[in-house]
């Protein structure tokens, strides 16, 4: 009984956490400014702006192959991907990678099934420019007006984004 108890309480308490966390993330409507100007190249080499999600809630994630964290937190972007592509929710892996390391990001996009597009050359201005950084991962989520409506700083869980994506959705 003691067991249950403590398992009960750890579980309220790492809920607790998950939420204030989550909501340390939002950002008020009133309070969201436009996301910057982001100009990357995706994999295949073509030039992509940030601006051609407008009008879509967008998942913005700073990530790399080298980072570990970055690997614990991609399951739950592809779940979350497969679970919020149908409700007008776009996801962007933006990847602090060179363009000579295309073959170990198209590596890690199949190991790790990601079906969202991958941008390659981020830098540290612009993790800057979304306010985080210069450590990774950071999710950025935009709202459908392009405004940033959720910043966080540092690996993130399913529950976390999958919140943050509802009360998105819900405004």
């Amino acid at each position: 009984m003691r067991y249950i108890r403590c398992s009960s309480l750890l579980v309220a308490l790492l809920l607790f956490a998950n939420s204030a966390w989550s909501e340390d993330a939002w950002i008020p409507i009133e309070k969201r400014v436009a996301a910057p100007k982001l100009v990357l190249s995706d994999v295949k080499g073509s030039k992509r702006q940030l601006s051609e999600f407008k009008g879509r809630v967008l998942v913005l994630n700073f990530w790399a192959t080298w980072c570990m964290p970055c690997k614990g937190e991609m399951p739950e972007f592809t779940k979350a991907y497969a679970d919020y592509r149908d409700r007008d929710v776009t996801f962007l892996a933006a990847a602090d990678e060179q363009r000579s390391a295309r073959p170990k990001v198209e590596a890690f996009v199949r190991e790790y099934g990601m079906q969202f597009p991958v941008w390659l050359e981020v830098g540290e201005q612009n993790l800057k420019d979304f306010g985080v950084g210069p450590e990774i991962p950071d999710t950025i989520i935009l709202d459908k007006a392009g405004r940033i409506a959720a910043r966080i700083v540092g690996a993130t869980d399913g529950a976390t984004l999958r919140g943050l994506l509802d009360r998105i959705l819900s405004e």
